[in-house]
Order: C-alpha cells, then structure tokens, then sequence
C-alpha cells in the first residue's frame, strides 16, 4: 500500500470532517448567538450629544398627539407609555383621509425649531432619564440570505452645516432611527456584505472591505445626523436627501454641498471588546414587542433653517417606527438600489 496516498486520504478525510463540523455548528447558530457575533462597534463624534437608547426616556418625555385635521393636533394621550402606544390609526384619522399621518409622539419641553438651543433641552431631558445604551436587533430570513438588523434610536438628530455645530445652516428632527445591517449566506451564514443607512438612503460594502474589530462591524456615526459611515472623516450627504432649497440657498453664495463628519470619539458596542461602552441587543421582530409597530411619528416636525430671508421652515416629519420603512419591509432590495460605499 501506498502510505503517502493514505496520508494524503487521511488528511483530506479529517480536513472535510473539520468542514462538516464547522459548517454544522454555523447553521446551528441560533439568532440571539448571529446578533452578538456580528454586533457592530459605534463609534461618536468626540462632539456628538447623543448615543443610541432605549426608547423608555423618550416616550415618557412626550405627549402623544393626534392629528383631527390637517396641520390640527390634540392630545390623545398626555402621559404615554410603551404599552398604550397606538399600533394602527384611529378611526376618526382614516375617516378624515390622516390615516397614513394620525399619531405623533411631541416632546413636551422641548421643540427643534430652537436650534442649538433645542440639542441642549434635549440632552438635559434625555441625560435626566438615566438612559441606557441600547441597540434593537432584528433577524429576518430569507430565500438564500439571513439579514442581521441593528436599529438605533437617537433621542435627537440636529445636523449642523458647519463644524462645531452652530446656528447658520442646519436641520432637526426629534427622535432618530438608523439602521445597520449584516447580510449572510443563508446555508453557510458567513457575512457576505454591510448596509448602513445615511439620511434617506445608504451604502453597502463587501465584507472583506468592511472595518472590523475581529467580526464586529466599526460604525462610524457622523455627528448630529447619525448617518452610519463606513470610514471616519467627511463624507458627501447624498443630494436627494437634502431640501431643494437648501442646495439652492448655498450654490447661490458659493458653499459646497453639506457634508457628514466623524471624529474619533466614544465608541459603543460588544461587552467582549476593550475600551467600548457595552450597548445591549433587544430583540424585536414584526411582531413583539407590539410598541415597535407604533402607528406614529417619533417626534413631531421636522425643521431646516437658513439665514434671512429663510428662516426656520417646516418641512416632513420625524421618522416613522422601522417596520414601516422600507429597509425593514424589503432589505434585500433596499441595499440593492444603494451605492457601493
């Protein structure tokens, strides 16, 4: 008998064993083990007022309005709370045509219209809640692919046009839901690409392209806005996410186009890496917890201002709960439309 052929059998029956047993302990990872193993490291603007949360501080800050006519709100609840958190819209809204606009969630001390006067309330309001860092994971299955969701809510977004934040150029809203994705293979469930959400769309990168710390995926939060960028330092906010009028006011006076900026600040994440604040994962699915699908606004108006003869301008909303974004209804063909980061 040939003994450098045995050897050779040998070695490739013991190397496909290995496979065979590894791949059977991937696929045998359960969703709570996928989201910890892919959790991603946030790291804020040394500038930056608020990471993510829990959404406890901010529901128990705000009166829930509903909307009886157009632009018309009343309250509906004075003190709100997860559990009475309206999941679809009353009647009176679909009876009036609001359907798609009923509820609002409104912080009561606190309005975005005042600039960076308003990120101040904010901070102290959230700050006086005891806050805690939290991150809601999602894991939804599909045909050939599992998609790995982190959602973030941010108790306010306040993007200022200039570095530090002033009050010449900015926009606000309160309330912020950002999301970023890890996309596997369903069958082998080793990471195939990251989606990170900015303003109204995103960018997706190839895994082996990614910024990790071992399997974690780095983030880096621009500040105010929250977008989630692939690398730290300036970045180009997409055009279709910027009011027209915005775009207009700065082409007219020779300014670029705004930009998201990253420094390197706090970072958040995994409890197993050095010098990262632990954030913990709470899972949530379309479902449960029955809060999640708040038929509502997480805030009320969104605002942009201008110098004169702008001013201060209503225009949109706050966001919407994640399961009624698109991202959370068709990831797969939302990271297909966004651009390669």
């Amino acid at each position: 008998m040939n003994v450098r052929w045995v050897r050779t059998a040998l070695a490739a029956a013991c190397a496909l064993a290995y496979l065979v047993v590894w791949a059977g302990t991937a696929e045998a990872a359960t969703p709570r083990q996928l989201l910890h193993r892919y959790q991603p490291v946030t790291v804020l603007d040394p500038l930056e007022q608020f990471a993510p949360t829990e959404v406890n501080g901010f529901v128990n800050d705000s009166v829930l309005e509903i909307q009886t006519a157009p632009k018309v709100w009343s309250v509906a609840q004075a003190n709100p709370t997860l559990a009475t958190l309206p999941t679809r819209p009353a009647q009176s809204c679909i009876d009036a045509g609001l359907a798609s606009d009923c509820y609002r969630l409104n912080q009561a001390a606190c309005s975005p219209a005042d600039g960076t006067a308003g990120v101040a309330c904010y901070s102290n309001a959230e700050q006086a809640g005891d806050p805690r860092s939290v991150l809601y994971g999602r894991v939804a299955r599909k045909p050939h692919k599992t998609v790995l969701e982190y959602w973030y809510f941010y108790y306010d977004d306040f993007y200022s046009y200039d570095y530090p934040p002033d009050d010449l150029f900015w926009q606000a809203h309160e309330g912020d839901w950002e999301v970023v994705s890890v996309v596997l293979d369903r069958r082998t469930q080793q990471p195939l690409y990251a989606a990170y959400s900015q303003h109204c769309t995103g960018e997706r990168r190839a895994w082996d392209d990614v910024e990790r710390s071992g399997s974690h995926p780095i983030d880096h939060v621009a500040i105010g806005s929250h977008a989630n960028l692939f690398e730290a330092g300036s970045h180009p906010v997409a055009a279709q996410c910027i009011p027209p009028a915005a775009l207009q006011i700065l082409a007219a006076n020779g300014l670029p186009a705004p930009v998201d900026r990253s420094g390197a600040g706090r970072s958040f994440g995994p409890t197993s890496l050095a010098d990262v604040d632990p954030t913990a994962i709470r899972r949530v699915g379309s479902r449960r917890p029955g809060w999640f699908r708040f038929a509502g606004t997480w805030g009320e108006h969104q605002v942009f201002h201008a110098p004169p003869p702008i001013g201060t301008q209503v225009f949109l909303t706050s966001p919407i709960s994640p399961p009624y974004q698109q991202v959370w209804r068709l990831p797969l063909t939302t990271f297909s439309q966004w651009p390669v980061g």
